[in-house]
C-alpha cells in the first residue's frame, strides 16, 4: 500500500471526528462506515483485519473518496451509516 494513501486514511478519520464532534463517533466508526459501504456489507465478512492492509488498491481508493466525501457531506455520512448498521443487522 502507498505510504501516503496509508496516512490519509488514518488522518481522514481523525479529521472526521474534529469535524462532526456532535456524533460522538471515534475514528473506528468513520472507518466501518465507509468500509462497509465500499464493500457493500460488513467488511470483516469480505476481508480479514486490519482492513486496511487487506483492501485492493481500488477498494482503499474508493473507500478514501468516502471518507473525502462526508468531511464535505453530512447528510452521506449519516445514510450510509445507517447502510452499514443495516449490513450489520444479520451479522
Amino acid at each position: 500500500m502507498d505510504l501516503s494513501k496509508r496516512q490519509a486514511y488514518f488522518d481522514l478519520a481523525k479529521e472526521l471526528v474534529g469535524r462532526y464532534p456532535h456524533l460522538k463517533f471515534d475514528d473506528h466508526c468513520y472507518w466501518r462506515i465507509a468500509l462497509d459501504n465500499t464493500l457493500n456489507n460488513k467488511w470483516k465478512n469480505v476481508i480479514p483485519p486490519p482492513a486496511y492492509r487487506n483492501l485492493t488498491e481500488e477498494q482503499l481508493d474508493y473507500t478514501l473518496h468516502l471518507l473525502r466525501s462526508y468531511l464535505q457531506d453530512e447528510q452521506l455520512l449519516l445514510e450510509h451509516n445507517k447502510n452499514s448498521l443495516a449490513y450489520r443487522q444479520d451479522n
